[in-house]
């Protein structure tokens, strides 16, 4: 509805279509999206203009499109030598603190907005994560996020949240940022929080288990199951790469050491155990980073390689093909030379989101 009633978020929807349905089918030229791309650029500056002069301008339709174009190059584009996602991520928090904050933005009842504002919070953190720095958003914001519809499947019976563990991240984030810069001193203690709060969520017994009839074999899981039982794998995914995070980046210990392997492999395990075609998969491009860039075994690796493979064909997204080449550069470099966590995602494309 908001893309019928706005020209600019028009343009932007259009621009994010067209390059998706290039990169799936080579439908179109490069040089027609380019084209486009140039129209709704032209279109939001006027909007930028418009809202300059005026204070009350229509900043959440330009919120929208910014979101859109963000997405755009971050996904679908980031290859590109135009690719502009530091940018426009820029632009969407400019935006988002002159409408009051992410908390008052996320207040206004849009469920669109709400959505795409996950995905932005997410991905937010996802580039602090690999890339050493603070997100832009506190910890508590999660907590607000988890009240709409977000980007990630829900556990129907409301057990588990992917939230907690964005929090949880976020959190490690900001400790770390504050232990580097020696505003707080490094202590075991809150690493055991850290590690308690990550701990793998598993699906547990409920009640309807014991009271309800006893099914058949035959008879098939029903949609509820089955979309309860995908988000715990999700949660249970993010946890241990989570993990991976706070012993390496946090912690500072090697890629060999016991506890990184160990969550290495039940992340690889647990993403390995998801039939295919799934949802989830799509979902976990960072858990795949992670955990397959601390892979050792060359069988393994090829695995991952593979499964990355894979997800690109289902999605067609670049930003997939951008984590297949870190995770290639990163096996190359480890026979030669032991890396900090920074060093190992030094060479990852910045326009690329990983999600």
């Amino acid at each position: 509805m908001m893309a019928l009633q706005h020209r600019v978020v028009l343009l932007a929807t259009c621009v994010l279509a067209d390059s998706h349905r290039w990169l799936q089918d080579g439908r179109n030229s490069r040089s027609i999206l380019n084209v486009k791309r140039m129209e709704c650029l032209a279109a939001l500056r006027e909007e930028v203009d418009g809202c300059c002069s005026k204070e009350d301008g229509p900043l959440q339709t330009l919120l929208f499109a910014v979101l859109l174009l963000y997405f755009h190059d971050g996904f679908l584009e980031c290859a590109q030598s135009s690719a502009s996602t530091s940018s426009h991520r820029d632009g969407v928090l400019a935006i988002i603190n002159q409408l009051g904050g992410m908390t008052t933005v996320l207040g206004t009842g849009q469920d669109p907005l709400h959505m795409m504002l996950s995905e932005f919070a997410t991905t937010d953190l996802t580039s602090a994560m690999l890339f050493g720095q603070p997100p832009s958003f506190p910890p508590a914001i999660w907590e607000v996020v988890d009240r709409g519809p977000v980007w990630w499947g829900r556990d129907t019976q409301g057990y588990c949240s992917l939230s907690t563990v964005f929090q949880q991240i976020s959190s490690m984030a900001f400790y770390l940022e504050a232990t580097t810069r020696m505003m707080e001193e490094f202590s075991i203690e809150r690493i055991r929080i850290f590690e308690a709060a990550l701990r793998p969520t598993y699906a547990s017994l409920a009640v309807e288990d014991l009271t309800s009839p006893p099914s058949s074999p035959a008879d098939p899981p029903t949609a509820c199951d089955t979309e309860s039982a995908q988000a715990f794998s999700l949660v249970r995914i993010f946890q241990h790469a989570a993990l991976i995070y706070l012993y390496r980046a946090v912690c500072g210990l090697p890629a060999n050491h016991p506890l990184v392997q160990q969550h290495t492999q039940s992340c690889l395990d647990c993403i390995f155990s998801i039939q295919k075609p799934s949802k989830i998969l799509n979902c976990a491009v960072l858990p795949i980073c992670i955990a397959g860039a601390h892979s050792q075994c060359p069988k393994q690796q090829k695995s991952v390689r593979g499964l990355a493979g894979f997800i690109y064909d289902e999605i067609r997204f670049a930003s997939v093909h951008s984590v297949i080449a870190v995770l290639e550069d990163i096996w190359k470099r480890a026979s030669e030379e032991d890396m900090t966590w920074i060093q190992m995602f030094a060479n990852l494309n910045p326009q690329a989101i990983i999600l």
